[in-house]
């Protein structure tokens, strides 16, 4: 079958309306661009200070572009989920179906990237905003931000948020480490010695299992990102706060 290019179809107004709306509100978190220079030399700011208030808009802003994204993956991966996807040998003799299904499988994994990117940005905003000896940014990761806080009821959001994260993480983490859940597994194994062989059957995730994989993340998502604002709120003076 020939896919053509003229049958991809971008979603429509009322497509992008209607699933755009279950998209819970979520963006930056609200910090100012502070002029450094103006508040070093009139020392109003030590340069810790600065450097945290300066670096905390820096990585907003980088949150704020992963969020506008995970947004528009993820609602053309519903559009196309919604128009109806290849899933029986009937339904793979549809162009359009068949279309709809690849584009699918693409913005799902994309908007899959992005849900997870979007945490591990806001773990950057916690390892700045709340850790005294704050880790070097390539050392953040969620045992070390955990190991290293010591707001206990802080800690204790982060460690919720990784336990109903964990499912998708572990789905993204498939797509993009290893062989992917989302697809059908029919590898054999042999054992170290050599000796023993074996082979099994694993079917991919369903489509529907998918589906809510993703809502069910970004809903998580959404309340781990409205707790830790609710954190800053108590801190930092927030734009949107």
């Amino acid at each position: 079958m020939i896919l053509k290019m003229e049958n991809y179809k971008y979603p429509t107004r009322e497509e992008w309306l209607e699933v755009s709306r279950t998209f819970p509100e979520m963006g930056t978190f609200g910090f100012s661009n502070v002029k450094e220079i103006g508040l070093l030399l009139e020392g109003e700011k030590t340069a810790k200070e600065v450097f945290q208030l300066q670096n905390l808009y820096h990585w907003d802003s980088v949150l704020s572009t992963k969020v506008w994204n995970l947004r528009q993956s993820y609602v053309i991966t519903l559009v196309n989920f919604n128009r109806g996807i290849a899933q029986t040998d009937q339904d793979f003799k549809s162009e359009l179906k068949v279309i709809n299904l690849r584009q699918f499988e693409f913005y799902f994994e994309t908007t899959m990237y992005y849900l997870i990117s979007a945490r591990d940005i806001i773990y950057q905003i916690v390892n700045l905003a709340f850790i005294q000896i704050r880790l070097q940014e390539r050392e953040v990761t969620l045992n070390k931000i955990l190991k290293n806080i010591q707001d206990v009821h802080l800690g204790d959001l982060i460690k919720s948020s990784s336990i109903i994260l964990k499912d998708v993480n572990e789905l993204r983490n498939s797509m993009a480490h290893r062989f992917p859940k989302t697809a059908n597994d029919f590898r054999s194994e042999i054992s170290e010695d050599g000796r023993r062989y074996s082979s099994f059957k694993r079917k991919a995730i369903d489509y529907d299992k998918r589906i809510e994989n993703l809502t069910t993340g970004i809903e998580h998502l959404h309340l781990f990102y409205s707790e830790i604002k609710v954190e800053l709120s108590k801190q930092f003076s927030l734009e949107n706060g």
